[in-house]
């Protein structure tokens, strides 16, 4: 089953970022593309929380791996804010926060699993680390939404 979601989620990551991206980001626009990508990975991480059986995993994979459609357009916005000369450095301070993050989310969410999932926990519920995602992307949005509205305030009083 490992191997089979692996090759699901592949294909579904293919697919959008193969082909829906070029058609979804032009006709909602990169703003739009934020928060709707933002908001399906949180719908997925929710999904995937309260889970119970085998084929609800594959199922949510689709609006989760839906949600790549807002890395592109995030990546457009921020590019669009940084001189030429300096592309090199602000796709290397991506790349790096990226890092940082997969070195920090599997220690967390393996805690949290570990967690709830041990006999004496509060409550079982081994869904807790996507739960965690999922209000994480919700946070997101919020920031996503507060950072662009500032930036639009920004560029109309130029």
């Amino acid at each position: 089953m490992f191997g089979y979601s692996l090759g699901m989620v592949g294909l579904l990551v293919a697919i959008v970022q193969g082909g829906l991206i070029r058609f979804i980001n032009p006709k909602l626009g990169n703003e739009r593309s934020v928060y709707v990508g933002l908001a399906l990975y949180a719908i997925g991480l929710l999904l995937f929380a309260f889970a119970s059986q085998t084929w609800m995993m594959f199922a949510f994979l689709v609006p989760y791996c839906f949600g790549g459609i807002a890395g592109p357009a995030l990546q457009s916005i921020i590019s669009g804010e940084v001189p030429s000369n300096e592309q090199g450095e602000l796709q290397g301070a991506l790349t790096s926060l990226m890092s940082v993050t997969s070195i920090i989310g599997p220690l967390i969410m393996t805690y949290l699993f570990s967690y709830f999932t041990k006999s004496n926990a509060p409550v079982h519920f081994p869904g807790a680390p996507f739960l965690l995602g999922a209000v994480l992307m919700v946070g997101s949005v919020f920031i996503a939404y507060f950072a662009l509205r500032s930036r639009k305030a920004a560029v109309t009083q130029k």
